[in-house]
């Protein structure tokens, strides 16, 4: 089971609930995840609460890939040479949508879930198998996570959410376990990126960007939790430029903009990138070279609502 770089908590829990599931149906079977590029602070603590062989690199050869929750293939980083280059059967479980048919001999993908644990889920009632109660507790949180909490949850993540719970996850324990402290390197990340601020006027909408070296998508988050209708921060890491953005439900819903397609993949593959992403977050890299990328974005947006850009001093 492969996650995408630095893996989120939907991602690794996904990952864990599919390792579980196979487990079920082929007992004789083992089961790494890789991890390339590592994982995210609080990914770091589902990893104790759900052991798993964890591997940023892979050890051996192996006879089934399944990627999870990758959006674009790149994300696999290392993972991605190492899966074409050998016989084994490579397979996509995802929620974003599929950018490169090529790399898999097969691929499960919902984009109306809201998580990729969402999708998991439904591979589990699907194979009529009832997941044990750490499994299901597993998926309630990856819904939680990529839901942002049931605030953007689907019909279909509600439902599953009721299935997990009579299959015995407890909704309060997953509260508890998404819950953690920033470390210092995100609280100073998410101040700088305040301070450095700039606000633009489209019509009646407010974007913000800012440039941070690190923490990018949580960075974007707290503009919008701000206020901030859109938000767009960009900067340079290990030799590229990485950008996030985020927007509000109230903006997606009324302007039917989708952040990952008509943003994130547009300016990325302008910018000799690679991005994507769902309705509401979404990000890309592109050469770190590249000046005033947060811009273009806002200018993409601008142009896709037919309205004009204002900076606000």
């Amino acid at each position: 089971m492969v996650c995408h770089r630095n893996a989120d908590a939907d991602a690794f829990l996904s990952a864990y609930a599919l390792s579980r599931l196979l487990v079920s149906l082929a007992p004789e079977c083992e089961v790494d995840i890789g991890t390339p590029g590592g994982v995210t602070v609080l990914t770091r603590k589902l990893c104790e609460l759900y052991p798993a062989s964890i591997l940023e690199e892979g050890r051996k050869d192996y006879d089934l890939y399944v990627a999870v929750d990758v959006g674009d293939p790149e994300l696999l980083k290392g993972w991605l040479s190492r899966m074409k280059s050998g016989d084994a059967e490579r397979v996509l479980v995802d929620h974003h949508p599929l950018q490169d048919s090529d790399v898999y001999d097969h691929v499960v993908i919902d984009e109306s879930a809201t998580s990729a644990a969402e999708v998991v889920f439904r591979l589990f009632e699907e194979l009529g198998v009832t997941a044990d109660r750490n499994t299901a507790q597993a998926l309630l949180e990856g819904i939680l996570f990529d839901s942002q909490h049931l605030q953007i949850a689907g019909e279909g993540a509600l439902r599953a959410v009721v299935t997990l719970i009579d299959w015995g996850a407890d909704i309060a324990q997953a509260r508890k376990a998404l819950s953690s402290q920033p470390d210092y390197g995100e609280v100073i990340a998410k101040l700088k990126g305040a301070q450095r601020i700039t606000i633009f006027r489209l019509g009646a909408w407010v974007a913000a960007t800012t440039e941070v070296g690190s923490f990018q998508a949580q960075v974007a988050r707290s503009l919008v939790y701000l206020g901030a209708d859109l938000a767009v921060v960009a900067g340079v890491s290990e030799g590229e430029m990485r950008v996030s953005l985020r927007s509000g439900q109230r903006f997606a819903s009324a302007t039917n903009l989708k952040l990952g397609t008509d943003v994130a993949e547009h300016v990325a593959a302008k910018l000799g990138g690679r991005g994507g992403g769902h309705s509401t977050a979404a990000s890309f890299t592109c050469p770190e070279d590249v000046s005033g990328v947060q811009k273009v974005c806002i200018d993409r947006v601008a142009e896709l609502l037919a309205l004009e850009v204002h900076e606000v001093k």
